[in-house]
């Protein structure tokens, strides 16, 4: 007995909250590793994989009703050796096995329940499974015996089955149709935007809607390359939808995970980091286009609640914020009547409450029943309502007040794990943020997180870690760890101007096609050639949650083969997108972080260099900074001390200051401007492009 509790498995010596949550599970679990596999080979038991992750929904209820029962936990306990997977700590494991469920049944999701051989071949996949049957959904109680019976009479047909599985997935392989993708995917992604377009409550399709804060950037970008506002207009429009509505947290700041509904009006309440980081993203390059105020606050608001919540004491970024609390989704967010009331009295209820939709009978309905929930979720109702709210101090004290009421209560669960991947990404918006407003704030934190990733994750200065290492837990890195650190350090040095962040990410970025470049056929591979862990190396190229490895890769390549002068990068940046064209030209929409690196190629960079001193270098990007350019690339060449740029980047040798004073070279397709010398005639250069 382990404390007051009647159950303690292996998973007690985890660092993983996951894991953690199922320390105390009468479920016999193991971590995945060698010993599970080695019992289940001298038991000759399958095992009963499961993967999930700390803040999901899904994954407590089929813990509280399946893993916590002692019934449930003999048949797994007598007939299978059963293993946990945190899926954000082993992203591997998870995208192969979600693969394979794709396979079998043709869907996949958390928490992804996978039976297979103790030579990790897959042969029975679903997601969630209730204790008891219930009609469409077969229960634990009668599918685990039945698993069992198959196992011991039908060997020979699961081993079949397994084996199929397995062809099928080694025959996924890529083989691209060696199209380049230029313009015209660019126009069928716009086309096809438009097509699924909803122009009152932005987004696009019907429910549920996701941020995909990737798509918004991508047609930020289209629309300014092409001079084609209607195409931006699709992206402010629903990054103003999306910062009114109940998917944004008006009381803590921050953007919950996606809206159940088509108006951004009831959230799926977990906070992830990767969601505030793009979105940071997405409201930085909006803001720079449009310089609506709108965008400034809520690049501020994301800022404040990753200070508030995720950050930890390192400087680093936990992973999210669960969505449950005290047993109940949003219990932590949600307000009823009676508690609004008694927090504002009637004259500022009286007021407040249609500027936010609140209700006495609540402004949203209950999940299960249909009927009205009772409680309120705070969602401006129109762009002229926020603009009366944005200083007006009554509702800023109020707000504070709210927040801190809130504060009392039980708070959700903390997934406290730091992953390389989304802090990669955090680096980059954090940046980016700095660079677009000056503000020092974002600045700072850039700049401490940099250091973290540096000290804590760069190991030889050439090889990244997933997690921080803890004791024996030594994950390395995957394709996404090396792709969104290398381009974390790319946007940091643009606002820091350090030349070390350049070189790290010059030096990852060939760490990274040594371990995952598919020499065959291109591409990246989504795991280093000497993991054998797995029966499969697996390459992902669609953008969902968060942009894929490959797509963030290939502009990566292009940005830093312009930089550093090798071409070479700027090939395999285009062959990314070839080996991929025929599942692009599918369905360009699920791409639209890989079309950014083909934005860049077929718009072309303009690489300016700042050269002089710091005084120089400040007032030269306080200019720049009032005009929007995503294909930009910033250099600073310094009187003094500059070896350690030239060294990254030959072509600042001729690029000095002129008599030691400001000098700005503006250099597009392969050919420089005459330098500016002043801020003035900078300044006309770049109405002058902006107009063109």
């Amino acid at each position: 007995m382990h404390g007051s509790h009647a159950h303690t498995n292996r998973l007690i010596k985890s660092s993983s909250p996951y894991l953690l949550q199922h320390a105390h599970n009468p479920v016999d679990w193991y971590p995945w590793g060698e010993e599970a596999f080695e019992k289940a080979r001298r038991e000759d038991k399958p095992i009963f994989l499961s993967i999930g992750y700390s803040t999901c929904h899904w994954c407590h209820v089929m813990a509280h009703e399946s893993f916590e029962d002692e019934a449930v936990a003999r048949l797994m306990n007598e007939n299978y050796v059963c293993i946990k997977v945190d899926r954000e700590e082993r992203p591997d494991i998870d995208q192969l096995y979600m693969a394979a469920a794709m396979t079998l049944v043709g869907r996949g999701g958390w928490p992804l329940t996978i039976i297979m051989s103790p030579d990790k071949r897959p042969f029975f996949a679903g997601t969630y499974f209730p204790k008891e049957s219930a009609p469409g959904r077969i229960g634990m109680l009668d599918l685990l015996p039945r698993i069992t019976e198959a196992w011991n009479t039908q060997r020979e047909e699961i081993d079949q089955a397994a084996d199929q599985i397995v062809n099928a997935l080694q025959q996924q392989k890529t083989t691209g149709s060696g199209q380049i993708l230029g313009e015209d995917v660019l126009n069928q992604a716009s086309f096809d935007f438009k097509s699924n377009f909803d122009p009152v409550e932005g987004g696009f399709g019907t429910a549920p809607k996701f941020p995909s804060p990737h798509n918004l950037v991508f047609l930020l970008r289209e629309g300014h390359r092409t001079g084609d506002t209607s195409i931006s207009d699709m992206a402010l429009h629903s990054l103003r939808q999306m910062r009114l509505g109940g998917i944004f947290d008006h009381i803590g700041f921050g953007f919950h995970r996606y809206s159940t509904d088509s108006k951004w009006h009831v959230p799926h309440f977990e906070k992830m980091l990767y969601d505030q980081a793009n979105l940071l993203l997405a409201y930085t390059e909006a803001w720079e286009l449009s310089r609506d105020p709108l965008f400034l606050q809520t690049m501020e608001e994301i800022f404040l609640y990753l200070t508030d919540k995720l950050k930890s004491p390192d400087g680093a970024y936990y992973s999210a914020e669960d969505a449950d609390s005290e047993g109940e989704e949003g219990k932590f967010y949600v307000w009823s009547w009676e508690e609004l009331l008694d927090v504002m009295g009637q004259d500022q209820l009286s007021k407040y409450a249609p500027v936010f939709g609140l209700e006495v009978k609540g402004n949203f309905d209950d999940e299960a029943s249909r009927k009205p929930s009772g409680l309120n979720i705070f969602d401006i109702d129109s762009q002229m309502d926020y603009d009366e709210l944005i200083n007006n101090s009554e509702w800023i004290d109020l707000r504070k007040k709210l927040y801190q009421i809130r504060e009392n209560r039980i708070h959700p669960g903390l997934d406290n794990k730091i992953l390389a991947d989304w802090n990669g990404l955090t680096l980059g918006a954090l940046s980016r943020a700095a660079t677009a407003s000056g503000d020092l704030r974002y600045q700072a934190a850039a700049t401490e997180l940099a250091e973290y990733l540096r000290d804590q994750i760069v190991r030889d200065g050439a090889q990244v870690l997933h997690m921080p290492e803890s004791g024996d837990n030594r994950i390395e890195g995957f394709l996404d760890d090396y792709s969104f650190i290398i381009q974390g350090f790319r946007y940091f040095y643009e606002t820091s101007f350090d030349p070390e962040y350049l070189k790290l990410a010059i030096q990852l970025q060939k760490t990274q096609i040594e371990k995952f470049w598919d020499a065959d056929e291109a591409g990246f591979f989504f795991t280093d050639a000497n993991d054998t862990e797995l029966f499969i190396r697996q390459k992902e190229i669609y953008d969902g949650a968060i942009p894929s490895g490959n797509s963030v890769a290939a502009e990566n390549l292009y940005y830093l083969g312009r930089l550093a002068e090798i071409p070479a990068w700027e090939t395999l940046s285009r062959s990314i997108g070839s080996i991929f064209a025929e599942q692009v030209a599918r369905a360009p929409r699920g791409f639209s972080a890989l079309l950014q690196s083909v934005q860049a190629h077929v718009n072309g960079s303009k690489e300016i260099v700042i050269a002089g001193d710091i005084k120089d270098l400040s007032a030269a990007t306080k200019v720049l900074r009032k005009y929007y350019d995503p294909f930009k690339l910033l250099l600073y060449r310094p009187n003094k001390a500059f070896e350690a740029i030239e060294e990254i980047s030959g072509f600042l040798s001729y690029q000095k200051a002129i008599d030691g004073g400001l000098t700005v070279y503006i250099c597009e397709n392969y050919a420089c401007q005459y330098p500016e010398t002043d801020l003035v005639s900078l300044e006309e250069t770049l109405q002058k492009a902006s107009r063109d």
